[in-house]
Parts: structure tokens; sequence; C-alpha cells
């Protein structure tokens, strides 16, 4: 599947922005942390770009794009309306969407379906359906009463949709675009990070294996680089030192 091809996707659509907050939220989803931060990804992208009123997405489609089976329920609870990221307000269930963005004195402007007269809103009815529903990234928008990340990027860290495509598109998939965004976070506060796997894998609610894994993968793809560092002398034993991370692109 060339993701690319299939969200109409250009190079002024590769930034965004994730708050740094939500790694704590998704941590306690277990397995599907991975997931679901990949998925707030999307729902982003698809959002600050006014993709649901370019496109026909649907939730199979999404599904299929992450790289889950379409006709996979075991997601629902998650995204679902009402679902799991909705009641922690990742994300809300709405009938209205962005058909249009741009920039006003410099400020991001969307103009909405509600905004469009009676006649073009049933056109797009029509093309998707009555019941048409879209996925709002909330704390895009709005956090705590103020801008959210599509607005005030502030404690957040960058992640582009190249990224996202090049991960989808291998064996990283969801779990290796996680990994790295949390690097990313990290490395973009401390310009490098020193984590042993097993305390790296509870930050982010993996398995040391798993951590193990995608970090290799993400080092053999030329995304993130290793330091090995040498052993140290504590309580007169050696011992050996965290490795150190850096993410790169």
């Amino acid at each position: 599947m060339n993701i690319k091809q299939l969200l109409n996707y250009n190079e002024h659509q590769n930034r965004i922005y994730i708050h740094n907050e939500i790694f704590e939220e998704v941590r306690q989803l277990s397995s599907h942390a991975a997931f679901t931060y990949t998925y707030y990804f999307l729902v982003c992208w698809l959002y600050r770009y006014a993709k649901y009123g370019e496109l026909n997405i649907d939730v199979k489609m999404i599904k299929e794009i992450l790289g889950y089976n379409p006709t996979n329920k075991k997601l629902d609870y998650l995204i679902k309306k009402g679902g799991v990221l909705d009641e922690i307000g990742l994300t809300e269930t709405n009938t209205d969407y962005p058909l249009v963005w741009t920039f006003i004195d410099g400020d991001l402007e969307f103009t909405m379906l509600s905004d469009f007269d009676d006649e073009i809103r049933k056109m797009y009815q029509k093309q998707k359906g009555k019941n048409y529903k879209v996925k709002v990234p909330v704390k895009a928008l709005n956090r705590n009463g103020e801008n959210g990340t599509f607005y005030d990027i502030g404690y957040t860290h960058e992640v582009t949709f190249d990224l996202f495509a090049a991960c989808m598109k291998s064996e990283l998939g969801c779990s290796g675009f996680y990994l790295y965004g949390y690097l990313k976070y990290r490395c973009d506060k401390f310009g490098e990070y020193s984590c042993p796997l097993d305390r790296l894998g509870e930050e982010i609610g993996m398995s040391k294996n798993t951590v193990d894994k995608y970090l290799t993968m993400l080092c053999q793809e030329g995304l993130v680089e290793c330091k090995v560092n040498d052993c140290k002398m504590v309580d007169g034993e050696f011992k050996k030192k965290s490795n150190t991370y850096k993410v790169k692109g």
C-alpha cells in the first residue's frame, strides 16, 4: 500500500506536533499503547490537513493503514464513539470537520463543513452518508482551555508524515513509530537519551524484549543512533553504563 498516494500527501503536509503528555496517557493501555499513539498521530494529520473533507476515510481504512486487519474488532473499544480515547479526552466523535485550512495573519484557520450552506452540506452527506463521523483530535485544538498543539507547540514533539509512512510500509509498524516518538520527545529535551532497556520499556508500556527488537530495527533503518557506553566503577565493581540514543531525521 502506498500510503502517500492513498492520502494525497504532499510535502507541505509533513509536520505534526503531539503533546508530550500523551506518553503518560497511552502507557496504561498495555499492548495497545503503540497503536493508540500512532492512531492519534494519524487523526491529528487527517484533521490538520482537512483530509476528511478531501477523502472518504472510514475506520476500516484507518485500521488497514496502521497495519491491522480492517475487520479487527479488538481495537474498537478504543476508537468507537464513546470509546476509551473519547473517554480520556484524546479524541471526540463528531459529524463536523474541516474542508479548508489556511493561515490568516499567521494563525491557522479552519473552514468547517458547518460553515457552508445547506446545498454544500447535503452534497457531502450524499457522498459520505448522513451518519459519516470523524475523530477530532481534542488536544490539538484545546489543551486545558488554551490553544492546542495546532496553535501552540510548546511542550510538544514533532513527528513527520514521512517517518510515519516509512514505518507503516516496513516491519517497524506502530511499535517502531511509537518508540521513535518517545525517543524524539526525550531527545528534544536532552539532546540525547541514556536509559536501560527495562526502564525504557516501563516508561512506554513495552516489554524489554520488544523495546530491544524495535530499537535494533530503528538503528538498522538509520532513524536512531545508538552509542554503546563503556563500563564504569561503582562500589568497587565494574558496571555497564546504559546505552545512549539519539534520533535522526
